[in-house]
């Protein structure tokens, strides 16, 4: 018998018994809880009243109430059950006002109220009180969303639990534009630009961060006034929001931090770093951001308070790097930030530009970048947003190793790096380069995936051979350092065999050896004095025993050497070779 056959036959049996009908049919058991019916007592324009879990899924000891206002809007707010239960209603005040409950406005009326709404509540929810990647974990399965303009996206499962976004904070400004309008004005310079390539992948990557556990670099754009650093900074945020202008560094240390943390996995842009007041405070933030850290603070009785997660990615631009603006301060550098902030140092033949229009000066086109990135923004981020949201869950997973050794694998492809910090910095490139690769997958830029690791392999390559000495900038700075020190007192390091003269003062150690096997022999005590409150004194010897400069023969980082006028006397030194003070040898 086909479909239709058997549905007349069902409609003759139910015309033939009537009385059936009219009998009640009984209700299957649903899975989800029955909404509880609001007591009679509480507002008419109520709509709701349920439990709030925290991200792990444990009562918090909050209620949702949800109702509607006089033009039809709906009200949202979240009240502390103990505040209620101890009769401060202010929070329930507020939300009485804003909804216009006016029969409810007395203190008998928010009591009575206050008293019955957490007998009313429903099921429980997840209020999502800010923009960026959420995280919960609910009997023991993790579940994670981005919420972008109020909405949940979901990366993988949704969990078994209404999400309700409340942004007390405020979020960005809708899109201007669509895609095909932002790649028409902006995306379609990106393959001809691997500098603002760049800039855009680093905008990007911050999406990805916390939903993958992957580690972003702060990007920091170095060059001159005048050659197109904001430019750059502009075109990646306008990934995001309106990008006509880019916020100043020179503020306080806690203006900055509370900037970061209202844009959690989304990317922030800072102008002119060289010009903030706290370096030593920009230093820690920049940590903090970098490793995903909380600020730690101890409240009045001794218990220790957390600060909001810093879960942005941050592009600066500075007229210094970050070693010039701490070269002549007494502030270290530690040098776990050559891992963690990559310097992009403009040297295109147009400054920030490689390829410009036709007809077009640098100037002119830095201008019409300016423009449009003022009135096509946004609509790449919530493109990308969405996208991911929609893969299968695990896809992106699962797919994501064998693309970072991929990545990893072209970017040193030609060159030997050996040093530890610079491979982790390249590590951090890599995720730039698969932050491309997957955006141009889930069709967000419009560019091959070569071009993507060949503009992040530039810069890279750039940045190798600015290092002379195959090692990082901070490591650059201790070998010039010592370098420096040898070439200003070259007339205070006698020959070993002077050692213990009565006519010898103010010597800073000793040479040792002729020509090309020379080392200076300076004084333990020298060059620790040189080098420890600057760079740490591990870490700058480790920079020169890696360079090749420092010398050693025992256990640990000096030099024993026999005295002239006692052979069974012996001395230690830190060693360190005569071509320390040379660039290398000259071709014939």
């Amino acid at each position: 018998m086909n479909q239709t056959a058997k549905a007349d036959d069902h409609n003759k049996k139910e015309a033939a018994t009537p009385a059936a009908k009219s009998k009640p049919k009984k209700q299957k058991p649903s899975s989800k809880p029955a909404a509880t019916r609001l007591s009679p007592d509480l507002p008419k324009n109520l709509l709701s009243v349920n439990q709030v879990v925290n991200d792990k899924g444990e009562l918090s000891g909050q209620l949702l109430v949800k109702a509607t206002d006089k033009r039809g809007n709906e009200v949202h707010a979240t009240l502390d059950v103990k505040e209620l239960a101890l009769g401060r209603c202010e929070g329930l005040a507020h939300f009485a006002v804003r909804a216009g409950m006016s029969s409810f406005m007395s203190p008998k009326g928010l009591r009575t109220m206050a008293a019955i709404l957490p007998e009313s509540a429903d099921k429980e929810v997840y209020v999502a009180r800010r923009e960026g990647f959420h995280s919960l974990q609910l009997q023991g399965q993790r579940y994670g969303f981005y919420v972008l303009h109020e909405k949940p996206y979901f990366f993988g499962h949704k969990p078994p639990l209404s999400v309700v976004v409340i942004n007390e904070a405020g979020g960005i400004d809708p899109p201007s534009g669509d895609l095909a309008s932002w790649q028409k004005a902006i995306g379609i310079h990106l393959p001809g630009n691997p500098y603002m390539l760049v800039s855009v992948l680093a905008a990007l990557s911050p999406a990805l961060a916390r939903a993958l556990g992957l580690q972003i670099l702060i990007l920091m754009i170095v060059a001159p006034s005048s050659m197109g650093k904001t430019t750059l900074q502009q075109a990646g945020r306008s990934v995001r929001e309106r990008a006509d202008k880019i916020d100043d560094a020179s503020g306080t240390t806690n203006g900055l931090r509370v900037k970061m943390e209202q844009h959690p996995d989304a990317p922030v842009f800072f102008q002119d770093v060289h010009k903030a007041e706290d370096m030593k405070g920009l230093m820690g933030l920049c940590f903090l951001v970098a490793n995903g850290g909380q600020r730690l603070t101890s409240t009045a009785n001794q218990k220790v308070q957390a600060g909001d997660e810093l879960s942005c990615g941050v592009s600066f631009s500075s007229e210094m790097s970050f070693m010039e603006m701490f070269g002549d301060s007494k502030m270290s550098l530690p040098e776990g930030f050559s891992a963690r902030c990559f310097e992009l140092v403009l040297q295109g033949p147009n400054g920030a530009f490689h390829t410009l229009p036709e007809g077009m000066q640098a100037h002119e086109f830095a201008n019409q970048l300016k423009r449009a990135c003022g009135e096509h923004y946004g609509a790449p981020w919530a493109e990308w947003i969405a996208a991911i949201a929609k893969q299968p869950p695990g896809k992106i997973r699962a797919w994501l190793p064998q693309k970072l050794k991929e990545a990893e694998a072209g970017l040193l492809e030609g060159l030997d790096i050996k040093d530890r910090v610079t491979l982790r910095l390249v590590s951090g490139l890599a995720v730039w380069v698969v932050t491309g690769w997957l955006a141009i997958n889930l069709k967000v830029l419009k560019l091959k995936p070569e071009v993507v690791l060949k503009a992040v392999r530039l810069v890279l390559r750039e940045h190798a051979a600015r290092q002379a000495h195959h090692t990082t900038p901070i490591g650059e700075k201790v070998i010039t350092t010592v370098r420096d020190f040898i070439d200003r007192n070259a007339n205070r390091f006698p020959a070993l065999a002077m050692f213990g003269r009565s006519d010898q003062s103010n010597v800073m150690g000793y040479t040792k050896g002729s020509g090309g096997e020379m080392v200076y022999l300076l004084l333990p005590g020298v060059l620790e004095a040189l080098l420890t409150e600057k760079f740490g004194l591990q870490m700058a010897l480790q920079k020169l025993y890696d360079a090749g400069y420092l010398v050693k023969n025992s256990e640990g980082w000096q030099m024993q050497v026999r005295l002239p006028m006692e052979e069974k006397l012996r001395k230690r030194f830190y060693a360190i070779r005569a071509s320390v003070r040379f660039d290398g040898e000259t071709a014939d």
